[in-house]
């Protein structure tokens, strides 16, 4: 790994960590970080390889929003955790994005599992999940209704895109 690959993961593991704070505190990861994040990830990548590698962080920063935009749609994911895949895919390679989106999304549901369990709401919550589900394939309301009796279904995503990444960049690629 040269310089440059190593000087941009205590930034990218930043930017993540400061989109979990403000997705704790405002339940929104803020745009400019977003664009930070976006513009750091193609400096590094210009500094990297120069424009051959540019044209791969351009490419890993819209793998996210083309993969998952139907999540978007029926309200699974924020836009905002969309757009932070988007900036790690600007600072990793695409193996490593994908293996770090993956890892994201089981660390969501085990998340979203626990919180079920915790609030004791795990059937309800099957069977809410499975209906919207079943809508959505007979094409009737995309979005998923996140709050029952004041009661958030909702978990803080950005924490678990945190955890992917982690384990992506300690754990996973050591083995790989």
């Amino acid at each position: 790994m040269d310089a440059v690959h190593q000087a941009s993961d205590p930034v990218l593991f930043a930017i993540v960590l400061v989109a979990v704070i403000l997705d704790f505190k405002y339940m929104k990861i803020s745009n400019r970080l977003i664009l930070v994040g976006l513009v750091l990830a193609l400096a590094f990548g210009l500094l990297g390889r120069g424009v051959p590698d540019v044209v791969f962080v351009l490419w890993n920063i819209s793998f996210p929003v083309i993969a998952l935009y139907l999540f978007y749609l029926i309200g699974a994911l924020g836009a905002g955790d969309i757009k932070l895949f988007s900036v790690i895919g600007g600072f990793l390679n695409f193996k490593e994005l994908v293996v770090c989106m993956l890892f994201s999304f089981l660390a969501g549901a085990v998340l979203s599992l626990g919180k079920l369990l915790y609030l004791g709401r795990f059937w309800d919550g099957i069977r809410r999940g499975g209906g919207h589900l079943w809508d959505v394939l007979r094409g009737g309301p995309a979005r998923y209704e996140r709050d029952v009796n004041g009661k958030t279904d909702v978990i803080h995503f950005s924490f678990a895109i945190l955890l992917g990444l982690l384990f992506t960049k300690f754990f996973v690629l050591w083995h790989i």
